[in-house]
């Protein structure tokens, strides 16, 4: 099965991607990955998103892959179904 983070990481786990997007579904993609991440949690304290989806220092790359992923995966949920249902 293919995964929308496939051949999104360089093999020294650097993020990649020249895929483009519009900015409504940035936006989009945006809401609902933390939509998901409030429903799978259960919490709307969203620091741990926005700590988590920085990168360390000088390395370039996510302190946390995941973020990168579920962000991916957002995009992939938009441009299939359209706008985020809120």
């Amino acid at each position: 099965m293919k995964k929308a983070s496939d051949g999104k990481f360089t093999s020294d786990g650097f993020i990649i991607s020249n895929e483009m997007i519009t900015k409504e579904e940035g936006f989009e993609a945006l809401l609902n990955m933390l939509r998901t991440y409030s429903e799978d949690t259960g919490s709307n304290d969203f620091t741990d998103v926005l700590s988590g989806g920085s990168y360390r220092g000088d390395e370039g790359r996510p302190i946390d892959t995941a973020y990168w992923m579920d962000w991916l995966e957002a995009i992939e949920r938009i441009k299939k179904r359209g706008q985020a249902s809120l």
